[in-house]
């Protein structure tokens, strides 16, 4: 990485921006974090610009919304080249403003109509509801309203059976009808019809009952079976011009949708650039940008700027930071990890659980390789493997817009499955049965202990090997920074795989342990216990006294002991690999013994769901104990993390496969 400084005229920034945005590889530094002291620059209020992008960004996502295009999974430049959207925070919401008001004066009215239409629709069907009762008792709204002496309530009442019991307990002594029709919406249609005189009394009994009234609109008259047919005509009316209305915006949506996806596609470049012009510094006439370019993208970089404007920009590149000197480097230098197509699916175990440094080694070659053999071993069936592989090619490959947000964890599914289907050829496992294919190396068929013992060996193999690649690594990292003493003499330094590689051969050969060899492994651990006394009596430490140094030299020897101890727990936690084939197999064994010797009809429905189950939960198991394994016991070797993600300002979308 080089890091860069472009000073640009304020009449230029504009285009400056635009360059930067389209070529997508500046990963801008905040201001706060230069450490320029020579001139005063002050800050860039972009908020205000940032606010208004997200509020047009709102209403177009609205108007797409009314119009039925579905924005989730489609791409913030669909159908559109990078090279066509305008890229002008200053001017260009004023653009986008106009068009919006130009869409929305058309679309607003008809909108709005389809809403008072869609209420006044759902008021008709109500009343449609709540007539029928009446219908039933043939009731005439004429006869209802001329009445004097009688005295009339129609509405409902909660459909609990203790508020019908309440009301009627409040009219046993009050002479009048009391009539239940259907339930609408959880509340019990009531009718109640009564004198006069005891207007006040039924009143509160209906209170009580927490009654509620159906206004019955001055306009309905006659039999209710002729203002039902009037409510229907109503309805369908009104449905007709809704249909009407919406088929007006679906021809709008095929004038204006492709012109707001534009748009949307415009705002959401223009609000990425207005959020980064936040980190630029600035004086009277003068913008300033620093950030951080890959150093064979910098001549690329100076011809883009020079393009875009031939003079009022000044732009310096210092050369590219080396391992050793990005430790202590101000600003942080970001890191950029670039992988091919078949590495992509495993970017994310490396930055799920951190981004490196830029002075390490990128370990996502070494991640995928150790997690699809742990998951190949514990998962290893070719049957299961190949289910595993064609429903990740499908997730993978198949052109579903829905798909798109997991088409990544999918590739990673369809990888796991071809390893579990490569080791089930070696294992020879088909659906549980390790009968059925000849295994290229050997079976756990019946579970015979040698075969059980072969397998928790190669668990415990494989396991020293993923453990030395660890340490190899962070050796190969010291030396990339120049920490010779880390190199030699660290926790996971050359003496310490040594002394590791020694007792593995001792204990691989059974030679056994004797004086001069144990002694050999202790004159190996001596430099690690050493390291930091010596370091504090030597060099830039002399001023530390006697008593830091007895401390350091008692917290050296406690190191030396969890060394050991962290070498035999992470070798022994490795047993798990093989544990999980084994239980794997123990599974299947297991489903298999409830249908043997029953009728095909009836143990195939159950051997199909028994797999079905194995996979999904299996799977699931084995992935977890895969990610635990690699980041407890092969990351934590030589992965420090605490590193800058690389986030150039751009708009293109990142590859998922």
């Amino acid at each position: 990485m080089s890091f860069i400084n472009i000073s640009v005229l304020d009449g230029n920034l504009t285009q400056v921006l635009d360059c930067l945005t389209k070529l997508g590889i500046v990963h801008i530094v905040d201001k706060a974090e230069l450490p320029l002291k020579t001139v005063e620059l002050e800050g860039v209020d972009a908020e205000p610009m940032r606010s208004r992008f997200v509020a047009l960004n709102n209403r177009i996502n609205e108007l797409l919304n009314i119009m039925r295009v579905e924005t989730r999974y489609l791409p913030v430049l669909d159908g559109l080249r990078e090279e066509e959207v305008e890229i002008n925070p200053f001017q260009i919401a004023d653009e986008i403003e106009n068009d919006l008001l130009e869409i929305e004066t058309v679309l607003t009215p008809i909108v709005q109509r389809v809403t008072q239409l869609q209420s006044e629709i759902a008021e008709l069907e109500n009343n449609s509801r709540q007539f029928h009762t009446l219908e039933d008792y043939g009731v005439n709204l004429e006869d209802l309203r001329r009445m004097r002496f009688l005295y009339f309530e129609f509405g409902d009442i909660p459909v609990e059976r203790e508020y019908y019991d309440r009301l009627a307990g409040g009219l046993t002594n009050v002479p009048c009808a009391l009539l239940r029709g259907e339930v609408v919406a959880r509340r019990r249609q009531i009718m109640v019809l009564g004198l006069m005189s005891d207007r006040e009394t039924i009143s509160g009994a209906l209170v009580a009952s927490y009654f509620s009234k159906t206004i019955i609109p001055e306009k309905y008259r006659g039999h209710i079976a002729d203002v039902l047919d009037e409510i229907e005509v109503e309805i369908w009316a009104k449905r007709e011009e809704m249909a009407e209305l919406q088929g007006k915006i679906q021809s709008l949506r095929r004038s204006w949708s492709g012109r707001l996806l534009e748009l949307r596609a415009e705002i959401t470049a223009n609000q990425i650039v207005a959020e980064s012009m936040g980190r630029l510094g600035k004086t009277e006439r003068l913008y300033l940008l620093s950030g951080w370019v890959p150093y064979r993208d910098v001549g690329k970089l100076q011809k883009r700027l020079e393009n875009a404007a031939a003079q009022g920009i000044y732009m310096t590149a210092d050369e590219p930071v080396k391992a050793q000197e990005a430790e202590h480097h101000q600003p942080r230098v970001p890191t950029k990890l670039s992988h091919p197509f078949f590495l992509r699916p495993f970017a994310g175990l490396i930055t799920n659980f951190d981004t490196p440094r830029y002075s390490a080694i990128d370990p996502t070659i070494f991640a995928s390789l150790a997690y699809l053999v742990m998951f190949g071993i514990m998962f290893a069936d070719v049957g299961h493997g190949g289910i595993l592989l064609l429903l990740g090619l499908f997730g993978a490959l198949y052109p579903l817009p829905q798909l798109k947000p997991i088409r990544r964890l999918s590739a990673l599914l369809a990888c796991c499955g071809g390893a579990s289907l490569i080791a089930g050829l070696v294992f020879g496992s088909l659906f549980g049965k390790e009968e059925i294919i000849k295994p290229l190396w050997f079976s756990l068929e019946h579970m015979k202990p040698e075969s059980v013992n072969r397998m928790l060996k190669l668990g415990v193999f494989f396991g020293i090997g993923v453990l030395s690649m660890g340490v190899s690594l962070n050796i190969a990292q010291s030396f990339r920074r120049k920490n010779f003493k880390e190199a030699f003499c660290g926790q996971w330094g050359i003496f310490s795989l040594v002394s590791y590689w020694i007792v593995v051969f001792l204990m691989i050969t059974k030679i056994g342990f004797s004086w001069d060899k144990i002694l050999i492994v202790v004159l190996l651990l001596i430099p690690i216990m050493l390291k930091e006394p010596v370091s504090r009596l030597v060099g830039k430490r002399q001023e530390h006294g006697e008593e830091e140094t007895g401390e350091s030299m008692i917290g050296s020897g406690f190191q030396v002991y969890e060394i050991v101890l962290a070498y035999l727990a992470n070798t022994l936690s490795f047993i798990r690999v093989a544990a999980f084939d084994l239980s794997h197999a123990g599974l299947m064994m297991a489903a298999y013994s409830l249908t043997k010797g029953g009728n095909l009809f009836l143990s195939l429905p159950s051997d199909i769901i028994s797999n079905i189950g194995v996979v999904a939960l299996e799977g699931l198991i084995v992935s977890i104990q895969c990610m635990r394994l690699e980041y407890y016991e092969f990351f934590s070797k030589f992965f420090a993390g605490e590193g800058v993600e690389y986030k150039p300002l751009k708009i293109r979308e990142e590859r998922l496969l």
